[in-house]
């Protein structure tokens, strides 16, 4: 027993070696593959479309590790929600006239809102059950955790879709998978591999090549700019990527 217990130990720190990659990075990566994705949907960019699109397959699975990762580590749990529900708002007339041609387009909202759903189911899954222990007095059984779990997990993905959110209900769902699998790398790639090819199609699948660096990183979040900048840059480029395109587009077709 000693001698597995040390070969898996050994193999934990020869895997610890490869991850390089801190938070920043993973970011950058996401941010990179986003917006070359959005180039593509939103300019058309002839015979290399399907490319461009299949390489931004692989930022929405970063941005769902990068929520829960920031769930963990955030001073303010409600600020964090209160940033993605501003820039939500902000973001969703740039999306509406970049994906749908129109200034106000209620069927369809921007990730923001999936990203928002995502951090209120992943809280609920962290807090209920101990709310619920510390009600009783008592560890809640296991098949108990599990079945509020599951109940948590249903409330979410039917929130995603009734507001009609980008990846839908099946974006929340994977962002609770990142949550509850983080410890479970083969898991976690067997549940990602399902949600992604469930919900969305095979076109989807190209996004199980995020769990590369997904699996790289190093636990630490990186050098951060001071100020404003360094707090609410990644979130303003959302809304301001989207508007650029929209502009590019404008003034190449004339819609």
């Amino acid at each position: 027993m000693n001698n597995l217990i040390l070969t898996v130990r050994q193999r934990e720190d020869s895997l610890r070696r490869f991850q390089c990659l801190d938070g920043l990075a993973l970011k950058l990566i996401a941010l990179v593959c986003m917006t070359i994705d959005h180039t593509a949907a939103i300019l058309g960019c002839g015979s290399l479309y399907w490319p461009m699109r299949y390489i931004g397959r692989i930022a929405f699975p970063i941005y769902c590790f990068l929520l829960v990762e920031g769930y963990f580590h955030t001073r303010s749990k409600g600020k964090y929600l209160a940033r993605l529900l501003v820039f939500f708002l902000i973001s969703e007339i740039p999306f509406d006239l970049a994906f749908r041609y129109e200034w106000y387009y209620p069927y369809y909202q921007n990730v923001m809102l999936t990203l928002a759903i995502g951090l209120v189911t992943v809280w609920a899954a962290d807090r209920c059950p101990r709310w619920l222990e510390q009600r009783m007095g008592r560890p809640l059984p296991r098949w108990a955790t599990a079945a509020l779990v599951a109940v948590i997990a249903v409330a979410g993905y039917c929130a995603g879709e009734q507001f009609m959110t980008d990846y839908s209900g099946g974006g929340v769902l994977l962002i609770l998978a990142f949550y509850l699998l983080r410890e479970y790398p083969i898991c976690l790639t067997a549940a990602v591999a399902l949600l992604l090819y469930w919900f969305f199609g095979a076109v989807e699948l190209p996004g199980l090549l995020a769990l590369i660096p997904i699996f790289l990183y190093n636990g630490r979040p990186g050098k951060r700019l001071p100020g404003p900048v360094g707090r609410y840059g990644f979130y303003a480029y959302y809304p301001l990527h989207i508007a650029v395109l929209v502009m590019i587009r404008l003034a190449l077709y004339g819609y």
